[in-house]
């Protein structure tokens, strides 16, 4: 810092104050859209490692795609607020219809920008971010401080916009995993988290380029008949086990083994444990290269295709890029056995799991005696193009190639059979429940035309995969993203092509023959007035459990009763507070027991939406703003407007293991954190004031006790996020 840097922050942030005042473009000419892409840190710097060479080579390929828009590259500078654009140095300005892409990987000025980025997100412009890894996460003792300091916010301010789009399925596993929990949920609940795999050109690329370090010999020059020559690509830096690998090597050698080791990639930390083993090994020059600064593609061709064989001891990955140029050399591969590298390199690969140098050896020997008799296996990955890419990027960013889609999912509904009922499942991380409720499905419904359509919910667990493999006939919907409970079972409801469609909880096992009974059933009263159909749910016991409600207006009869249990659990709340902090009392833990419910039968309020039989017509639509209940007494609400009921029917035999355990523990207070909790206190706020049965001095009430509820000491860390959702119900 010097004596001009306060007033280089004084004009950035007054020149940031105009940006953010006219951000906005209101000259733009009608129909020119701008794609903006973030390209910060290659503007300052390209290293042509890693994460500039993804977006160096994205970036080329959306302007070959001839896209409907206008691409500006965009930059964010250290001192000044706002974005700039690289062509022009100046403040760029949007319009509706322009999308945001942070392509580069920029953590601290992209947190310094946010009030730049949720005004345009808030606008109706989409921002969207490439993320390639969790290590400061995951890994934190191979980064800076500042790294790990700063990380965890800026994955909170990415969260906050449409989508994020990883480099592979298992960062995309990793990423939800990580906003699906407690305090670290996503602030956009219906956060988009896809992936789109990055690309290797290098079949296109002709051997030759830049050499090694002066004074040192080329690969060639150093390998004789009969040596085996590995190859490793990647920045030298304690993740990438290079001190476990070169351990390695060196014991072979000592057993006579004769084999080189080629490493491509520089060091982050000079001087460091690597880099003097480097030096100091006596097979350094010789069997034993570093290629420690950039190296072009072309070289890079050139040393993939000299090579025996590839090797990764990496303990983190995002994705693995030099693992499908090797492939696409048809270099055998030698992987450490992490997530990432299984999902690239399936079956064509030699995996091993050991942690230290010997063990390491022991796996290479086993290697090499399978080579020596050609049985190692090949690799069955293949590299795409960066130009696929880049389409499957736009396929998740832009509308246009999202309503292409859509067009073609029409195509596809037209084309399949008419039958009688769909069965609409949606899944979020409940592999083992979705395949038994699947399983009774199919072993119980008989007598009838249905079909089964899985809607899940970027689940993380192998849900997805279980159902591919498992019950290929299930029509499956891999929405990417929590879309929530009505959203998902919309965007299956697109594609039912069933008379009747039968909403139902993917923790649900079916008795018996249930979607015959409800279709008959409905069949022989088609004059009647229903609106929709359940039956008595029951617990793994047989005990009958929560199936209906009496009032139409869900849990609570009325919104003045739902305003006392919202002042009931606010003072309450803060008694507990008190005792806690004043008086050291510790939290009780309290048992929630399920109340024992009666069998019914005929009209009721409303059905709950575990199993929910209706008519596959323009009303079986959920509101999707709803994220997690009151959809359905919403849905049922406007039919009853219409005139019509819900009904509970005897025959149908569904087992709901929801509360398989009919006492829970849980501590005082402390469980108003629980999501659900907190999606049931906005949803029955959105129901009542959606359907005007609150009056305005009901609902400040309400908000108010529900806002000091959250703001409890206690709980404020958890559910402090949810009061400005609150204020704008």
């Amino acid at each position: 810092m010097d004596i001009f840097t306060p007033f280089r922050l004084l004009r950035g942030h007054a020149g940031g104050l105009i940006n953010y005042l006219f951000l906005f473009d209101r000259q733009r000419p009608a129909g020119e859209k701008h794609l903006f892409v973030d390209v910060t840190e290659i503007h300052r710097v390209n290293s042509h490692t890693g994460v500039p060479r993804v977006t160096s080579s994205v970036l080329k390929e959306l302007y070959r795609l001839n896209l409907p828009y206008r691409i500006v590259e965009v930059y964010a500078r250290p001192h000044h607020e706002g974005f700039f654009s690289v062509a022009r140095r100046r403040p760029i300005r949007v319009a509706r219809g322009d999308v945001f892409f942070g392509l580069d990987l920029s953590k601290f000025l992209t947190q310094k920008n946010r009030w730049f980025l949720d005004r345009m997100y808030r606008s109706g412009i989409p921002v969207y971010f490439y993320v390639h890894d969790l290590i400061p996460i995951t890994f934190p003792e191979n980064c800076s401080p500042n790294v790990v300091r700063a990380f965890p916010r800026w994955l909170a301010t990415v969260s906050r916009y449409s989508g994020l789009i990883a480099n592979s399925r298992s960062t995309r596993d990793e990423f939800a995993d990580y906003f699906s929990r407690g305090e670290h949920r996503a602030a956009n609940e219906r956060l988009l988290i896809d992936f789109a795999y990055p690309g290797t050109d290098f079949a296109s690329l002709a051997p030759g380029g830049a050499g090694l370090r002066d004074g040192q010999p080329g690969l060639q020059a150093g390998r004789r008949d009969g040596r085996i020559a590995f190859i490793a690509v990647g920045a030298i830096e304690k993740r990438k086990g290079y001190g476990q690998l070169l351990g390695a090597f060196e014991l072979l050698r000592k057993k006579g083994v004769d084999l080189s080791l080629t490493i491509v990639g520089p060091a982050y930390e000079r001087g460091g444990a690597v880099e003097q083993a480097i030096f100091s090994s006596s097979h350094y020059g010789t069997s034993l290269f570093w290629y420690d600064s950039y190296v072009s593609d072309e070289k890079l061709a050139s040393l993939y295709a000299e090579s025996d064989a590839y090797i990764s001891a990496s303990w983190a990955e995002g994705f693995g890029l030099p693992v499908i140029e090797a492939a696409s050399y048809d270099k055998p591969l030698i992987l450490r056995d992490i997530t990432v590298f299984r999902e690239l390199g399936g079956e064509g690969a030699f995996y091993f799991s050991g942690v230290s140098a010997e063990s390491l050896a022991a796996a290479l020997e086993d290697w090499i005696s399978l080579y020596r008799t050609s049985q190692v296996p090949l690799p069955s990955v293949r590299g795409r193009s960066w130009r696929s890419c880049a389409e499957d990027i736009c396929r998740i960013i832009l509308p246009e190639y999202r309503a292409a889609a859509a067009a073609e999912q029409e195509k596809r509904k037209a084309a399949k059979p008419a039958c009688d009922v769909s069965v609409i499942i949606v899944n979020y991380n409940t592999c083992s429940l979705l395949r038994d409720c699947l399983a009774s499905i199919y072993a119980r419904t008989e007598g009838i035309a249905f079909e089964v359509l899985v809607s899940d919910n970027g689940s993380t667990d192998g849900s997805a995969e279980m159902v591919r493999k498992e019950f290929p006939q299930v029509e499956l919907l891999e929405n990417r993203a929590n879309l929530g409970f009505g959203a998902a079972n919309n965007r299956a409801l697109d594609r039912a092509v069933g008379k009747y469609v039968f909403y139902l909880n993917s923790d649900t096992v079916l008795v018996n023959n249930a979607v015959k009974v409800f279709f008959d059933y409905w069949e022989s009263h088609a004059g009647d007035a229903i609106s929709c159909l359940g039956c008595n749910l029951m617990w793994p016991d047989g005990q009958f459990c929560r199936s209906a409600g009496e009032s139409r207006n869900g849990r609570f009869k009325s919104a003045a009763d739902f305003r006392r249990n919202q002042r009931k659990l606010c003072f309450r709340s803060y008694r507990v507070a008190m005792r806690h902090y004043v008086f050291k009392r510790p939290l009780r833990l309290v048992e929630d027991q399920d109340p024992p419910v009666e069998k019914r039968v005929g009209p009721v309020g409303y059905v709950t939406g575990a199993d929910l039989f209706l008519l596959n017509n323009g009303q079986a639509r959920f509101d999707e703003g709803y994220f997690m209940y009151y959809e359905e007494v919403d849905l049922e609400y406007a039919l009853s407007a219409a005139g019509k009921q819900p009904v509970l029917i005897d025959g149908p035999q569904i087992i709901h293991l929801e509360g398989a355990s009919s006492v829970r523990n849980r501590y005082e207070i402390k469980d108003q954190t629980d999501f659900s909790k907190i999606q049931m206190s906005l949803s029955a706020i959105r129901f009542f004031k959606k359907h005007a049965l609150i009056s305005p001095g009901t609902l400040f009430l309400t908000k108010l006790y529900t806002a000091l509820l959250w703001l409890n000491p206690l709980i404020f860390r958890s559910t402090r996020r949810y009061i400005r959702r609150l204020a704008s119900l």
